[in-house]
């Protein structure tokens, strides 16, 4: 009985966003781009600070450092 509750609340769940540019896949769309959704306050900078920040530094290039001779 556990199993089957547990499997019934799990198939419930999903990915919804209240707003489209929520989602980051929607990032590069007009709609959320500036003046756009300036307007309502939708803009991905308004909504997902945080996610937004944590997507650019994690496709940042590691930079690489040489070491140098140490006398």
């Amino acid at each position: 009985m556990r199993i089957l509750l547990l499997t019934i609340l799990l198939a419930g769940c999903s990915d919804i966003y209240r707003y489209p540019c929520q989602n980051p896949d929607n990032w590069e769309h007009k709609v959320c781009k500036k003046p756009y959704c300036s307007a309502n306050g939708t803009c991905p900078e308004d909504l997902t600070p945080y996610e937004r920040e944590r997507l650019v530094a994690a496709n940042k290039q590691p930079v690489q450092v040489t070491p140098k001779d140490c006398k």
